[in-house]
């Protein structure tokens, strides 16, 4: 599973958020389709819902990210900088940052996140010292990484 994570993040990524975007908007228009219109074609609006919905969170999802990131930044900064507003600003920072180098992000941290569960799988199976698990973080980081960007 963390090589996987490692070198095909991205994409695993994207088409996981296809699918839950498609399964919310399908279910929600299965469930209130049912309301209105008659047996065969709830499906077909179901089907429809799911790929329109499914598109539109794969579309926005680096928009999800960039909201994420500056609410975390605003409630990191807000008590530390006392200031409502300059944590404000901070937080749209963080926001257009996270937006414009959504891709360049999600690649290196699913290539951190894979090569840390992968590494931490072998440790499991072989007690490894900590210079050595931190080497073959790197390491699969960095061919993650390579990988990634490639395709």
């Amino acid at each position: 599973m963390g090589l996987a994570v490692t070198f095909l993040g991205r994409k695993l990524t994207k088409i996981i958020f296809f699918i839950i975007g498609g399964l919310i908007g399908g279910l929600l228009a299965l469930r209130f389709a049912s309301m209105f219109i008659g047996e065969p074609f709830i499906y077909l609006i179901a089907v429809a819902a799911f790929i329109v919905a499914g598109f539109l969170f794969y579309k926005l999802l680096p928009i999800g990210a960039g909201l994420a990131a500056g609410f975390v930044t605003f409630l990191i900064l807000k008590p530390v900088l006392g200031d409502l507003v300059m944590a404000f600003i901070f937080a749209l920072i963080a926001l257009v940052v996270v937006v414009i180098l959504f891709n360049k992000l999600l690649t290196i941290g699913t290539a951190f996140f894979g090569s840390l569960v992968f590494v931490s799988g072998l440790s499991q199976l072989a007690p490894l010292g900590w210079f050595v698990q931190l080497a073959l973080i790197a390491i699969f980081t960095i061919l993650g990484c390579i990988v990634q960007f490639k395709t």
